[in-house]
């Protein structure tokens, strides 16, 4: 699952290399984050900076600690933790979240129903419910 994703990340990186940055981000919201035909769903103004932001996709994307996670140092972590989760997020995305929690003591996992990679964008209403809905929980 991994290499697939993989594999259409590097094909975004080289077209960022290349100077395309409108086609890398058009390429990446289609094959990566969103999904087939959502490019045109986004507001022009996200496009933008999505567009503008992609010399920074590429300077993560080559990255060699990425992906790296000290999950040991996440154990020492004693507050409260939020993670949330699309259900139409991409199939990478739950093992890591199910990662990350397992490593965090006080990991909450939240679960938007018909959400992708950016919840906050596609699903704002139910994104800050979770948010105001975990504070409360633990505000003291």
């Amino acid at each position: 699952m991994l290499a697939d994703v993989q594999r259409q990340i590097r094909a975004v990186v080289e077209r960022i290399a290349l100077g395309d940055h409108t086609g890398a981000t058009e390429q990446f919201v289609e094959t990566v984050a969103l999904g087939p035909g959502t490019w045109a769903t986004v507001p022009p103004n996200i496009q933008r900076v999505m567009i503008e932001n992609a010399p920074t996709f590429l300077d993560e994307a080559n990255d060699p600690e990425q992906l790296d996670f000290d999950l040991e140092s996440f154990s020492r972590f004693s507050k409260p933790v939020l993670l949330t989760l699309g259900d139409q997020s991409p199939p990478t995305f739950a093992p890591v979240v199910a990662r990350l929690s397992g490593a965090l003591p006080h990991a909450e996992i939240v679960t938007l129903q018909g959400a992708g990679h950016v919840p906050h964008t596609t699903h704002p209403d139910a994104y800050v419910e979770a948010i105001i809905e975990f504070t409360r929980k633990h505000t003291t």
